[in-house]
């Protein structure tokens, strides 16, 4: 879960809850100053929840100990819960509490409200896994079937050619057309492609050092910070992919 999601669900939630409540008070200033208050509790209550017992303990096969902290959790909320009404009685009641909505007065509607939030953004979460885990499944099909394929089609001179993914050394662009560079005796292939199009159909093996030039990793004999040796060839690495390749060449 990112930032930026985390921002937007706990932003969308924060004016639920003031609309929720601004017909609770005289005006909806007062709504917004109540859960403000109510604000750290509602996100403290969810983050305990969903980033701390459901990993460590209900994921773990530890129920038990879940629903003991559970309870624990629960307790503590409604104490906070009840702290927040009392000073909700102090700074926006003035102490008055007819001037309090029957609403703001029960801890037990204000308890379903926070569970409902924390619950909420359970499936939340579990939602974003599952795309985040579906994008990752279909980033793996693709990989595999580019392995399958074991070869690039390209069009050469009106017509289709295979080039086997093991023969490749390196793709060099040239504006509209890539060069492609292979072990055979008619290296080096020359088709109308954007360089970008071609490191798309190609497997995980070929790794962008540049702008200019898409190379095969498993043919790099060296590399240094600053370029890649193939075959007689020594190949500039941009700072641009510097960071990405280093990483990648490391793990090789």
């Amino acid at each position: 879960m990112t930032i930026k999601s985390q921002s937007v669900f706990w932003l969308f939630v924060y004016v639920v809850l003031i609309l929720l409540y601004g017909n609770s008070f005289e005006s909806y200033l007062y709504s917004i100053y109540f859960v403000t208050i109510l604000f750290p509790v509602v996100i403290g209550s969810a983050y305990f929840f969903n980033f701390f017992l459901v990993p460590n303990y209900l994921m773990k096969g530890r129920k038990g100990k879940f629903i003991l902290y559970f309870i624990y959790l629960f307790i503590i909320s409604v104490h906070m819960e009840i702290i927040m009404i009392f000073l909700a009685f102090i700074y926006l009641a003035n102490y008055q509490v007819q001037a309090m909505h029957p609403s703001i007065l029960d801890v037990s509607n204000l308890s379903v409200t926070l569970y409902a939030i924390v619950f909420a953004q359970g499936f939340f979460l579990l939602y974003k896994k599952f795309q985040s885990s579906r994008s990752k499944i279909e980033e793996l099909e693709g990989e595999q079937k580019k392995t399958e394929q074991g070869a690039l089609l390209v069009r050469v001179d009106r017509q289709n050619r295979k080039v086997s993914h093991s023969q490749i050394l390196y793709v060099e662009s040239l504006s509209d057309y890539v060069k492609i560079h292979t072990k055979e005796k008619d290296s080096p292939i020359i088709t109308k492609a954007k360089i970008s199009q071609i490191e798309k159909e190609l497997p995980e093996d070929f790794v962008r050092i540049h702008r200019s030039f898409l190379v095969n990793r498993n043919e790099i004999t060296t590399f240094s910070a600053e370029h890649v040796q193939i075959a007689d060839e020594k190949l500039p690495i941009s700072r641009t992919y510097k960071q990405s390749v280093k990483e990648i060449l490391s793990q090789s």
